[in-house]
């Protein structure tokens, strides 16, 4: 098989580093460049120990790897950027490449009609890495009522009500399953994460937010569920480990990577709890604004901004959600293009920023 040329926009990160042993073990793979935004000395050695041909820095913005994008035209293009950001590179990668990896769900939630536009334009493919929109895609077919996706509920899930306003960051960042950034873990413990799954879900897979059902499934085994109209269930199950939907996404429609260490179904207990809305008030509001690209780029850049100060400890776990809602509140409007979201996503943190300086 010939090799394919490979971008990794955030290498340093989790996903970005995943993606770089599954290409090592797999071969036929050719990583022309992988984008860091400060870890430098961390983006040294893994371009050393993974053969990564190009280092740029993302840090002053992303027109270096646009250009980059333009005049190498690679097979495939790793977006495992988080934030708004990522909305850019998505966009300029469905116009210049094969193939666009999605993990950074952020980009459907603030842009979906975007990328779904420029992905109209072009021959390009659009294939999700997260495990539960991966798991959807292998289980898709036309008759499909529902979906589900499934949440480990985060660190705080055994939490009394009245003690999550006394949650530190350590705690917070002990994930009870996987093992993934700073942000995305917290926006796990809030379930903002899975708010963002479910915006992300219908834009794929062309839903509405009621037919998205989600539970949490403590045991990490079920990442999704289809719900048929003839009545049948289909559930993809599987070990919680990022590189095999990352793997399943540079081969596709080929599965060629080897794991061959399956869960033992013996005595395992798959249960499914509900999710409660006095201990994730910040989840259920991603279903209320499904249809507003304004206040979901504001959903998005408010946590973001909250995210940022709980970690420094400038704001209670608790107040993440309450910020998140008043913005959502407060933001209004039309987004026509990809300069509109950008004003409404830089307004949205200003409103973040001054609400929190109030706390």
């Amino acid at each position: 098989m010939a090799e394919r040329t490979v971008v990794i926009v955030g290498m340093t990160g989790s996903m970005g580093s995943q993606a770089l042993e599954v290409i090592k073990k797999m071969g036929s793979f050719r990583v022309l460049a992988g984008t860091y935004h400060s870890s430098f000395e961390k983006a040294q050695m893994l371009a050393k120990e993974y053969g990564v041909e190009k280092l740029i820095c993302t840090k002053n913005g992303s027109e270096e790897l646009e250009g980059f994008l333009e005049e190498n035209m690679p097979d495939i293009v790793l977006v495992c950027i988080p934030g708004f950001a990522s909305l850019p590179v998505t966009l300029k990668a469905l116009l210049t490449s094969k193939r666009v990896l999605l993990a950074s769900k952020e980009a459907l939630v603030c842009g979906g009609w975007l990328v779904r536009e420029t992905k109209e334009e072009t021959s390009c493919e659009l294939i999700p890495l997260d495990s539960e929109h991966s798991a959807v895609m292998q289980l898709y077919e036309p008759s499909v009522e529902k979906i589900l996706l499934t949440s480990s509920g985060g660190a705080l899930r055994d939490w009394k009500l009245e003690d999550l306003d006394k949650a530190r960051p350590e705690d917070v960042l002990k994930h009870p399953v996987w093992k993934m950034g700073k942000r995305i873990t917290i926006d796990s413990a809030t379930m903002v994460n899975k708010g963002f799954e479910v915006l992300e879900a219908c834009e794929l897979f062309q839903l509405r937010a009621s037919q998205v059902e989600v539970l949490i499934h403590r045991e990490g085994l079920v990442h999704a569920a289809v719900f048929l109209k003839d009545g049948t269930v289909k559930m993809h199950l599987g070990f919680p480990d990022m590189r095999i939907p990352i793997a399943y996404g540079l081969t596709y429609p080929d599965r060629r990577y080897e794991h061959r260490n399956w869960p033992s179904l013996i005595g395992t207990q798959l249960e499914f709890q509900q999710v409660e809305r006095e201990h994730y008030p910040a989840f259920y509001l991603a279903y209320e604004i499904e249809n507003d690209y304004a206040k979901r780029t504001a959903y998005n850049a408010a946590d973001e901004v909250c995210v940022e100060a709980f970690l420094r400890g400038q704001i209670k776990f608790t107040d993440i959600a309450r910020v998140v809602e008043k913005i959502v509140e407060r933001i209004e409007g039309t987004p026509r293009d990809l300069r509109d979201l950008k004003d409404i996503d830089e307004e949205s943190r200003k409103l973040a920023e001054e609400v929190i300086e109030w706390l």
